[in-house]
């Protein structure tokens, strides 16, 4: 197995997570906020899903030169969102994350899945080689598309461990 196989795996494992903790969830469960009273942080599980597809949608866009599918597959229009194109949604405050609700599940968890393809479909076209070229020299050490593409999926899989956190603050099994 090499190492873009070894990313499409993590992308699929952080994705059946999410699908699967989503089972048997309610709208009105996955929207809570479980413990916003205590911290600001700890988001819904519509969020943290939301915030995943995201983060790999915009990066993986970036990456490969292209529109986020965000907008190019009308995600933007599906969700109508009260929120910028360009919002920075990991600062997001408890006002603007609240904003990220959801009356059907499978409208998030689609976004999910079309942005898992988006990635996974990145990951395909790239040769290795290329896993090495610095693209980011802002950072120090410059930060190349490999540790980018880490960062990607480590941040889909930590999210989506935080997704189980979530449901057990509702008082949900696993």
């Amino acid at each position: 197995m090499g190492y873009l196989d070894m990313l499409t795996e993590s992308v699929d494992r952080a994705v059946e997570r999410f699908e699967r903790l989503f089972e048997g969830v309610t709208a009105e469960q996955a929207n809570a906020f479980p413990a916003e009273k205590i911290s600001e942080q700890l988001k819904s599980m519509t969020w943290l899903a939301w915030h995943t597809a995201r983060e790999m949608d915009f990066q993986i866009a970036d990456l490969a030169g292209s529109l986020p599918i965000w907008l190019s597959q009308g995600w933007k229009e599906k969700f109508r969102l009260d929120l910028p194109d360009d919002t920075q949604d990991w600062c997001h405050t408890l006002a603007e994350a609240k904003k990220v609700q959801v009356s059907d599940l499978e409208l998030v968890l689609a976004y999910l899945r079309s942005a898992a393809d988006f990635t996974k479909s990145y990951l395909k076209s790239l040769d290795e080689k290329h896993l090495d070229d610095v693209i980011d020299e802002s950072w120090t050490p410059a930060v190349t598309r490999g540790m980018r593409l880490v960062s990607i999926i480590d941040d889909a899989a930590m999210h989506s461990g935080q997704v189980i956190y979530a449901r057990r603050l509702l008082g949900l099994q696993d």
